[in-house]
């Protein structure tokens, strides 16, 4: 089975996740990609512990990401993918992981950032992460709810169609 959702969102397993996305989804895997998450057991608990109803959910390391059995997890399960930035996810494209799309739900206002969706706000560095997926042939959309439309993300970046 196709990995069901590479979300990048800030919040990681929140409402939008559980219960907008879970519900109609029906995760039974969820893995949680970012070394510093993976680094703090107590952190990671409390992210764990909220995964929907039915879902496994477990913290990894960029490197534990790109493990065959993660790859072979993805394949077997309902499978999520959620990352708190476009760091991990362009890290795991230029290791070799298959993503081919990756939604956008929430990167939120911070000093620095500029706003591109009322739910999406991008710094510098940021927004040429998400140009380095996008040339790397990875779809990027912007949908903060399933119940929303889903926006093309890379002519919001001027980055092409």
């Amino acid at each position: 089975m196709p990995l069901l959702l590479a979300r990048i969102d800030d919040r990681l397993i929140h409402g939008q996740v559980v219960h907008g996305w879970g519900g109609p989804l029906r995760p039974t895997w969820i893995g949680i990609v970012s070394d510093s998450l993976r680094a703090d057991p107590g952190r990671a608990g409390l992210y764990l512990f909220a995964a929907p109803e039915g879902a496994r959910a477990v913290a990894l390391s960029i490197s534990e990401a790109l493990l065959p059995s993660t790859l072979a997890t993805t394949e077997a399960e309902r499978a999520f993918l959620l990352f708190p930035g476009p760091e991990e996810p362009l890290r795991l494209k230029e290791g070799g992981f298959p993503l081919h799309e990756v939604n956008v739900g929430g990167l939120h206002h911070a000093e620095g950032k500029v706003q591109v969706l009322p739910y999406v706000y991008l710094s510098p560095t940021e927004r040429e992460m998400l140009l380095a997926l996008e040339r790397l042939g990875v779809r990027l959309t912007a949908q903060d709810l399933p119940t929303n439309p889903a926006r093309r993300l890379a002519p919001l970046l001027g980055g092409g169609a």
